[in-house]
């Protein structure tokens, strides 16, 4: 899992959390680098979350 790591964050990926018991990694990436990710050997999926963050007032 430790090989996958680094090659998802040679690949973009910053702000690393990686759950082994469960094998999922999550993080940080650019929108344009998902693809880029998705070729890394060993993931199986690539899962896109959005976050929203409000105006001030």
């Amino acid at each position: 899992m430790d090989e996958i790591i680094d090659a998802l964050k040679i690949r973009g990926l910053d702000d690393v959390e990686s759950h082994k018991r469960f094998m999922i990694v999550n993080g940080s990436v650019n929108a344009d680098a998902l693809d880029e990710l998705r070729k890394v050997k060993g993931v199986a999926s690539v899962h896109q979350d959005r976050a929203y963050k409000t105006q001030n007032p």
